[in-house]
């Protein structure tokens, strides 16, 4: 029973942490090098995209931003493993973004950096989230905007990752 009382007093961040790490098994043989194959130009610039797609974009964000996202997603539903998993990752990073504005002017917005995972995230949450009067609406409408901008380049990325993948697919030999 005690131990089972630990389990339930542990934080986001080592719930995230203990299901994540992973452990490689000891080797005693030498570690060889893949070799580096040689990407073509549309190659790279398809690698390199899909990096910058999964990397981090500036949002400005005041201390009451963070807070309403990282309060939102606590009354989020989810359903499944999966979208448990994002909410659980988002509200890691959110919660310390807001540990990071709180002694911040709270009247200023900052650029802050969220990765791509956490955004996506809070979209998919917020579009899921049901709410009740005008006050309601205008913070969840006010929040999404603050969200549009890496929205609208995180679109665009995707848009350029799919028509690299059709002109790789398009000059591979069948």
């Amino acid at each position: 029973m005690q131990a089972n009382a630990n389990e339930n007093n542990l934080t986001t961040e080592e719930v995230v942490s203990e299901v994540t790490d992973t452990q490689k098994p000891e080797s005693h043989e030498e570690p060889h090098e893949e070799p580096k194959v040689e990407l073509s130009p549309d190659e790279q610039k398809h690698e390199d995209l899909k990096v910058e797609r999964m990397g981090k974009f500036t949002i400005g964000l005041g201390y009451s931003d963070a807070v309403f996202f990282r309060n939102l997603l606590d009354k989020s539903q989810f359903k499944g493993p999966q979208q448990a998993y994002l909410l659980i990752v988002a509200k890691a990073e959110l919660s310390q973004v807001v540990a990071g504005l709180k002694d911040q002017d709270k009247n200023t917005r900052y650029e802050v950096e969220l990765t791509s995972a956490c955004i996506e995230s809070l979209g998919f949450f917020m579009n899921a989230f049901e709410g009740k009067g005008s006050d309601s609406a205008t913070k969840l409408f006010t929040a999404s905007m603050l969200l549009r901008p890496s929205m609208g380049k995180i679109n665009e990325l995707d848009n350029k990752l799919a028509e690299l993948d059709k002109k790789l697919a398009e000059s591979k030999p069948s």
